[in-house]
């Protein structure tokens, strides 16, 4: 199959995979919470953002593998590709191990940060479910490159239908594991046998049908310090990355008086952050290894200026959507989603999801800088607010709670990728940030009168009647879709619709 149609099928599935991935969880998660509790969720979500530090262990070379694999496949062939390919087996199976014994190390040690915050039953089950985490990460780093050859490849198709299956899945796996009356506990080590054997799916696919296996001889070495030097930044980036995600969990969870029922609550508010953030930034995932090839065929300033605009704009319509709607019907949907007790989880996603507009809306900006190896400045400026927020959101979580925590991160959010980022785009990466916004700031402007619009309605009508508030939310993205369509669609992306509809009316008449 060519590489458009791998592109544009693997778009479609990715966004099923999507669409799936949100619509699950809003049966999936209740009933999880029910079997569970908000206290046992809680511990399992700690437990999960505790582990989740451990992902920097791959030290930013997980995003070199795809953009060196792609280089020596294009410069010199399969063989050199495969040459490459051996050597970050090594490299990874080397963090893999370093990555075990430094989690055994952190499970030792749990006692010191939450001791007086969990009682000794909590504090043993977490340990149990960390150490799980562990081995599930373990194997993701001995098995990451594999995939990674499948993404070199353009092989969407084969990788959106593996996520397809995790997704769907997994939750059925935890629930069946939950009613047998398991936990938390359950929960991670079901999780770790699904990892194992999509992994292993992995290994399979890129051995017996891509036929790419890893060299061991006349590995370059002399490769290693520049493949280092490349992923410094990401490495950097990624520990920032990390405050941002987790640090709050982990903060939440080591005062007495929040514990695991905040932070239950705050991953709930997170949640919805989370879902704005997988539904706009599958495009730009999938065509990052377009951004390299772009770099690599010396792509203009103008060029590379129309592709990030082409992506934000799509990315722009599911954000403005989902971003408006939370706000407009948020509140009776969380009551309705989790039940009395997570009001506050309103108020945190909003503070985080509006800020996070504009980096969502240019993830293939990021694409473009880390493909010409520009990525240095923006790490250092995350560096500089992570640290600011972690400091900040200490001292304002003292004060307002878990809004506090959320609140900070948001400030950070804003300043980083709001307003020093977008300089740098347009004054060192060669991308016409004046003309992105120009073409993307047109698009949240209806969306957000329709949006105060329902806060004014609110006042008389009951969206707290179950009927009537997924009546008006269904109506409302109608209405988006009709007045987006009619004012703002541009004819690519008015084809983007268009021509597969026809493709499948002409099939149907056949």
């Amino acid at each position: 199959m060519g590489e458009k149609s791998q592109i544009k099928i693997g778009i479609v599935l990715n966004y099923i995979n999507i669409f799936l991935g949100n619509l699950i969880p809003i049966f999936y998660t209740p009933i999880m919470l029910e079997l569970l509790g908000k206290s046992e969720y809680g511990l399992y979500k700690l437990s999960s953002s505790v582990t989740s530090y451990l992902s920097l262990m791959s030290l930013g070379i997980g995003s070199a593998v795809t953009r060196y694999l792609i280089k020596y496949r294009l410069e010199q062939g399969q063989e050199s590709e495969e040459s490459i390919f051996g050597l970050f087996i090594i490299i990874f199976q080397v963090i893999a191990f370093l990555t075990f014994l430094i989690g055994v190390v952190l499970v030792f040690n749990l006692d010191i940060w939450y001791s007086t915050s969990l009682n000794a039953e909590q504090l043993y089950r977490m340990k149990i479910i960390v150490f799980l985490m562990i081995c599930n990460m373990v194997i993701s780093f001995s098995v990451s490159p594999y995939l990674s050859v499948v993404n070199a490849h353009e092989k969407f198709i084969f990788l959106q239908f593996m996520n397809i299956i995790t997704t769907c899945v997994g939750p059925i796996m935890n629930l069946v594991i939950l009613w047998l009356g398991y936990a938390s506990i359950g929960m991670a080590f079901s999780t770790l046998i699904m990892n194992l054997i999509i992994q292993l799916v992995y290994l399979i696919y890129v051995r017996k049908s891509l036929k790419i296996k890893p060299r061991y001889k006349n590995l370059k070495l002399d490769l290693l310090k520049e493949i280092l030097t490349f992923s410094f930044w990401i490495f950097v980036a990624n520990v920032i990355t990390q405050l941002y995600n987790a640090t709050d969990t982990v903060m939440i969870g080591s005062i007495a008086s929040l514990a695991t029922e905040g932070v239950a609550v705050y991953n709930i508010g997170a949640t919805f952050n989370s879902i704005m953030l997988s539904m706009s930034t599958g495009i730009s995932n999938i065509l990052a290894p377009k951004a390299n090839k772009m770099i690599f065929s010396n792509a203009s300033n103008e060029q590379l200026t129309d592709f990030v605009i082409k992506i934000g704009r799509i990315q722009s319509y599911i954000v403005s959507l989902i971003l408006t709607g939370f706000v407009a019907f948020g509140q009776p949907f969380i009551n309705f989603y989790v039940g009395v007790g997570y009001e506050e989880s309103y108020w945190i996603a909003i503070l985080m999801m509006i800020p996070n507009m504009i980096p969502l809306t240019q993830s293939a900006c990021l694409n473009i800088i880390i493909a010409q190896n520009k990525h240095r400045f923006r790490s250092l400026v995350y560096l500089g607010i992570a640290i600011l927020n972690v400091i900040g959101t200490w001292f304002m979580m003292k004060c307002m709670g878990i809004i506090g925590a959320a609140l900070m991160t948001g400030i950070a959010l804003f300043i980083g990728t709001g307003l020093i980022m977008n300089w740098y785009y347009d004054k060192k990466s060669g991308l016409n940030m004046i003309r992105f916004w120009k073409e993307i700031g047109k698009i949240y402007l209806l969306p957000f009168c329709m949006c105060f619009l329902i806060l004014f309605i609110s006042r008389f009508v009951n969206f707290y009647n179950l009927k009537i508030l997924l009546m008006s939310i269904l109506i409302y993205t109608l209405v988006f879709c009709i007045v987006q369509w009619l004012f703002i669609f541009n004819e690519y992306e008015k084809d983007l619709l268009r021509k597969p509809l026809k493709k499948l009316i002409l099939k149907m008449k056949i």
